[in-house]
């Protein structure tokens, strides 16, 4: 694999929905128009297409020392590494992301990486110090899920525990409800709105931040 441009601000997109043509695939579509128009650039990993296995085997556990790093999950990792924030794209079912998310997380995001790890907070290398970014989308309601417990729930699961026990700097979740088969032109177009200012806003964010270590870099070296 070819060594990306370090200079480039690349956004790492992992898409967990089997059709490409769903809503959440709209998400994607939004989001990538949007980051590549401002300049910078988007790693789509879709885990349907790509045919990810999700199944974590005995051998790649870091039980003790360190697991075994399958190739498919190397590749990840490469990707990963060079990029400078994680996008999450999936649709809620049965109050949790697909299956086949939550093995990407086992295989990828937790290679090498063990509970003692996660407790320590130590900072899995391909991610930490990076933030995170999550798209998820539900055909019930945002208020029957705030009922379910659902909200808070994913949250505390999937956001908080994800961005503090990989080291990452921030967490951030849209979430758009009563997506289903049909749904209103004007409601969609809306939720795509915000996909895309959301991008917008990440975009100046990771700019800036890429500005900030840089002058810090600077600074760094004239004290030196």
């Amino acid at each position: 694999m070819n060594s990306p441009d370090s200079t480039v601000i690349r956004h790492h997109l992992v898409l967990a929905n089997p059709s490409r043509t769903s809503f959440d695939g709209q998400i994607v579509d939004t989001y990538v128009e949007t980051v590549e128009r401002l300049g910078q650039q988007v790693v789509v990993r879709d885990l349907y297409a790509m045919g990810f296995d999700p199944v974590l085997r005995n051998e790649e556990r870091p039980i003790e020392g360190d697991g075994q790093l399958s190739d498919d999950v190397a590749a990840e990792l490469e990707l990963l590494g060079a990029s400078d924030i994680l996008v999450l794209v999936y649709p809620i079912w049965f109050a949790l992301p697909p299956a086949i998310l939550k093995g990407y997380v086992d295989r990828v995001l937790g290679s090498n990486y063990s509970f003692r790890d996660v407790q320590a907070q130590a900072g899995h290398p391909a991610v930490k110090g990076k933030p995170l970014l999550s798209f998820s989308t539900s055909g019930t309601s945002l208020a029957w899920l705030h009922e379910k417990g659902q909200v808070g729930s994913l949250r505390e699961i999937f956001d908080a525990y994800l961005w503090q026990g990989l080291g990452m700097t921030r967490a951030e979740h849209i979430r758009i409800d009563s997506v289903v088969p049909n749904m209103d032109a004007d409601y969609a177009a809306e939720q795509l709105e915000r996909v895309r200012s959301t991008a917008e806003r990440t975009c100046a964010m990771l700019l800036s931040d890429r500005h900030s270590a840089r002058t810090a870099g600077v600074m760094s070296r004239t004290n030196d």
